[in-house]
């Protein structure tokens, strides 16, 4: 490896992992997995980094044969029962934790054109204040990493990435961002919260 290291300039064009991922926002190279071989090779960013507030925003990464969508949006109590959005889904497969909060991934059906398909999607619902109210108990902030439909089989690489993917755009969201309480880095008070290691 060593050796091949800097002897070609051609190396330097093939690394998809230096594409910028919502932004520039995002890294980790669990986004590349969930866009499949080649890795991501486009994206598309919609209010995903926010210069003033906004309720929702989401950005698309596509592959060669994969996509994949990351989806904000928050819920407050005059609008939504917040407890629908505290517990798993009857499509959960897996939970799993996020600085404090429980996150879910699991396998929906949704509608198209041809029927109902399977959908993967991880997602997780942290208490959060809207910006401008001082209190976080009548809000919650949803981030969901989701696959367009028709669903993939959720082998161990593909589940640990959508995990790891899920908890990348919460270190982001939650906490740089909202800079919500319950997030990641907020809940533990750490400079570099630990989220590998699985």
């Amino acid at each position: 490896m060593v050796a091949a290291a800097g002897c070609t300039s051609s190396g330097e064009q093939t690394k998809d992992e230096s594409k910028p991922v919502c932004g520039g926002k995002l890294d980790g190279d669990a986004f590349q997995t969930l866009a499949g071989d080649g890795g991501v090779v486009e994206e598309d960013v919609r209010k995903f980094s926010p210069t003033g507030w906004t309720a929702a925003g989401s950005c698309s990464l596509y592959g060669k044969k994969h996509a994949v969508n990351i989806d904000y949006l928050f819920h407050s109590d005059s609008i939504d029962n917040l407890d629908r959005y505290k517990s798993p889904g009857p499509g959960t497969v897996k939970t799993f934790k996020v600085g404090s909060a429980t996150g879910y991934l699991e396998t929906t059906k949704v509608r198209v054109a041809k029927g109902y398909v399977n959908q993967n999607r991880a997602w997780l619902a942290l208490p959060c204040a809207i910006p401008g109210e001082k209190t976080s108990d009548h809000a919650l902030l949803e981030i969901e990493v989701k696959e367009p439909p028709p669903a993939r089989t959720l082998d161990d690489a593909l589940t640990k990435a959508f995990v790891s993917a899920l908890t990348s755009a919460t270190n982001y969201l939650g906490d740089d961002v909202f800079k919500c309480s319950a997030s990641p880095s907020a809940a533990s008070g750490a400079v570099s919260p630990s989220t590998s290691g699985g």
